[in-house]
């Protein structure tokens, strides 16, 4: 009777103490997520121009038209397009991870006006921003940070 006991009382211990690792395991890792998401958002913020695209149906890397230049500028909660130094787009975004068609973890996505059915994927790697499409024959946009008070216009 008495080992009855104490192996319940044991097996109990193992129970509660793993509960406990997982419930902490969580907390660390939706900790960590929030402090990626905040850090992703706050380095997403400024001025970003556009230097190079590639896929498409054809597939190929191509530089934008030189007639063209395309800004992106992200706020805390918009995103804005200018083109040759005029506003042309501005819409509201959320960061959060997502499902993406180019990988098989989640991955961090941005999406605009509340709508979580299309993101576009996106990473940053130093002043360098890559953002896909997530559609098959979409693009992948390279971007480049430039200041927040550049037009991305060359000037002579």
């Amino acid at each position: 009777m008495n080992t009855k006991i104490t192996y319940i009382i044991f097996t109990a211990f193992i129970a509660l103490s793993s509960c406990q690792s997982t419930k902490t395991t969580a907390e660390e890792k939706a900790n960590h997520t929030e402090k990626t998401e905040t850090s992703q958002n706050s380095a997403l913020i400024g001025r970003w121009k556009l230097v190079k695209l590639s896929g498409g149906i054809m597939g190929r890397e191509q530089l934008p038209p030189l007639d063209r230049v395309t800004v992106i500028e992200f706020t805390p909660t918009e995103m804005i397009t200018i083109i040759n130094g005029k506003e042309t787009n501005r819409v509201t975004y959320n960061l959060a991870k997502g499902k993406s068609i180019h990988k098989t973890e989640l991955v961090p996505m941005i999406y605009t006006n509340r709508n979580t059915s299309m993101g576009k994927s996106f990473e940053i790697e130093q002043n360098t921003l890559g953002i896909s499409d997530e559609f098959h024959d979409g693009f992948y946009y390279t971007y480049i940070k430039i200041a927040n008070d550049d037009d991305g216009l060359l000037r002579e």
